[in-house]
């Protein structure tokens, strides 16, 4: 097995002190007044180091909501992992994502912040590469077993999969999210149950 060196590491542990630095600046000030010396004074690096890792301030927000959207996903596989069944997994892991998208303030912010960053159809399509992936996977889990309406997977979770991204940004921009959370998912568990054959 390969061992690291030190440089790499060293590039690693920087490019995650940036990423960590920015999260919290485009949080705390947004990101149309947050500046790469912000970012570059908060994480005690220069700012040619900042651009040695990222070319401008929107490729920096977009690895900051990767990165905060794959956590989130790992977060919300912790949770499915162990559940009794595919639909007690299902409806565990839509519970979950929505949870982690608005309990942690910077990443409601970061969430708000996102289509003035890049724009709605690149944040549909960031979201689209990380998490729709998993939500196919877990419908075509539950139509191999015969639990599934007979309609195409594929459709199905990208409109899921559209009504849990539009839930998020719902949520994330009421005055009451905590409210607003539990409205939503009640709203998305009575789309799952008219997914369920025989419902």
């Amino acid at each position: 097995m390969a061992v690291k060196s030190r440089r790499l590491e060293y590039k690693e542990l920087t490019r995650a002190a940036v990423l960590e630095a920015a999260a919290e600046q485009f949080a705390a000030r947004g990101y149309t007044a947050t500046s790469i010396d912000d970012v570059a004074d908060m994480a005690r690096v220069s700012k040619g180091t900042v651009y040695y890792h990222f070319a401008d301030k929107a490729h920096l927000f977009e690895a900051v909501f990767r990165d905060r959207q794959t956590r989130l996903l790992d977060q919300v596989m912790a949770v499915v992992e162990g559940r009794s069944g595919p639909w007690d997994e299902l409806t565990a892991g839509l519970d979950a994502y929505l949870t982690g998208a608005v309990a942690d303030p910077v990443h409601r912010r970061l969430m708000q912040e996102a289509p003035v960053a890049l724009g709605a159809g690149r944040c549909r399509e960031i979201d689209g590469e990380i998490g729709l992936p998993v939500l196919r996977a877990a419908l075509e889990d539950l139509a191999a077993r015969g639990e599934l309406i007979e309609q195409p997977t594929g459709i199905l979770a990208r409109i899921l999969f559209g009504a849990l991204c539009e839930a998020v940004m719902a949520v994330v921009a009421d005055p009451h999210p905590a409210q607003a959370r539990q409205q939503a998912t009640a709203a998305l568990r009575a789309l799952t149950n008219g997914l369920h054959r025989g419902a």
